[in-house]
């Protein structure tokens, strides 16, 4: 059965702090599931084996309105270089931030992921509204709830 997309909200938080609702989104890309496969096939065999490897969750993407000065898109800005949300000083461990997907679906399922952002890109085109997409690489597993 289909489930609407509008409604769904995105938020992130230094581990162990209070979490902050990102407005504007919109879009959101969540975390993909892939295993790297380690090849067995030795000598004896014609056919090619293998084994699972690990698992990598992949990165998540975040589209919103950009306001340039907004808390949260300077906020998101700064974990983009390395610093970190509440001081802006380098980060020893830049995956200590903690990031939820809430969907709109009739149970408000949710993907909770520690991660990294990696890309802040904006755009501005000439007959539209400034937009920003911030993407996150997933460190670790991803809980569903």
């Amino acid at each position: 059965m289909a489930e609407r997309a509008f409604g769904m909200q995105f938020s992130y938080a230094k581990t162990g702090g209070s979490h902050q609702a990102l407005g504007e989104i919109t879009d959101i890309t969540p975390p993909s599931i892939s295993r790297d496969l380690i090849e067995t096939t030795n000598h004896s065999s014609n056919i090619k084996s293998y084994l699972g490897g690990l698992v990598d969750y992949g990165e998540v993407s975040v589209t919103v309105n950009y306001d340039p000065d907004g808390t949260d898109d300077v906020g998101l800005r700064t974990l983009a270089t390395g610093g970190t949300y509440d001081s802006g000083d380098a980060s020893s461990n830049p995956a200590n931030y903690e990031f939820k997907i809430t969907y709109a679906d009739a149970g408000a399922t949710v993907e909770t992921f520690d991660g990294i952002v990696t890309g802040f890109e904006t755009s501005a085109p000439i007959d539209g509204q400034l937009s920003a997409t911030i993407t996150i690489k997933v460190s670790g597993a991803v809980v569903y709830s």
